[in-house]
């Protein structure tokens, strides 16, 4: 794997040159005003469309039992070799939106994965940043396989990959539910972020970013991440 390539990358994800106060600085906001949301906020569950059919889908109820473990018994087997099974909605609006935002202290590989098959070279996409706030889970694994992601994207794509682990409950912004942004969405998720783990989760859609304040948050704890690695 060769190495990253410092001068071309803004922030000291990974870490590199630049410090996250610096970045938050660049980061463009004007598409939190785009919001193509629900008309009001809505409760999902990650799920499958049958205990047979097992590919991404999304359901207002709580899914059946059958169905329940029919999604898990597949992306228990997805663990190691591939990316799980997710929510439908939430990946479809990643591929539409222009800034993403993802906030989990415990994403692991199974969402980098998952990012890395979303950011494949050749895929169409309108995506222009990427921000993924982390914590210190797998990191050993973790760290590599964003850096490679990064050298990746580096090769003639514009689309800027910030990637800013250490997060920790402890340490401000003292993190606990997982959320993310697409554009003027935000979306709040009881499991990881973008549903992609093996067990029964729901994850609620349709809030308008902009009134929740998202910039100044993630501007703050941008600051606050220049402690992260210090005692």
């Amino acid at each position: 794997m060769k190495s990253v390539n410092k001068s071309r990358s803004p922030v000291k994800e990974l870490p590199l040159d630049d410090d996250e106060g610096a970045f938050a600085a660049t980061i463009d906001w004007r598409p939190l005003r785009n919001f193509n949301g629900t008309a009001q906020p809505t409760l999902l569950w990650a799920t499958v469309p049958h205990a047979t059919q097992l590919v991404e889908a999304d359901s207002v109820r709580i899914p059946g039992l059958e169905s329940i473990g029919a999604r898990h018994a597949e992306n228990r087997m997805r663990r190691d070799s591939g990316s799980p099974l997710g929510s439908k909605v939430f990946w479809e609006e990643f591929r539409r939106s222009r800034l993403v935002i993802l906030f989990d202290r415990h994403s692991d590989r199974k969402l980098l994965h998952r990012l890395r098959e979303e950011l494949e070279p050749g895929i169409a996409r309108s995506l222009q940043t990427l921000i993924v706030l982390t914590g210190k889970d797998d990191k050993s694994y973790c760290t590599p396989l964003a850096k490679n992601i990064q050298e990746v994207l580096l090769k003639g794509n514009p689309l800027k990959f910030h990637y800013i682990e250490g997060m920790e409950s402890s340490k401000s912004p003292f993190p606990h539910d997982r959320f993310a942004v697409t554009d003027g969405e935000f979306w709040h998720f009881g499991g990881s972020v973008g549903s992609v783990e093996q067990c029964l989760t729901g994850f609620s859609r349709g809030w308008k970013a902009k009134d929740l304040g998202v910039n100044e948050f993630i501007e703050a704890t941008l600051a606050a991440a220049e402690q992260w690695s210090k005692k």
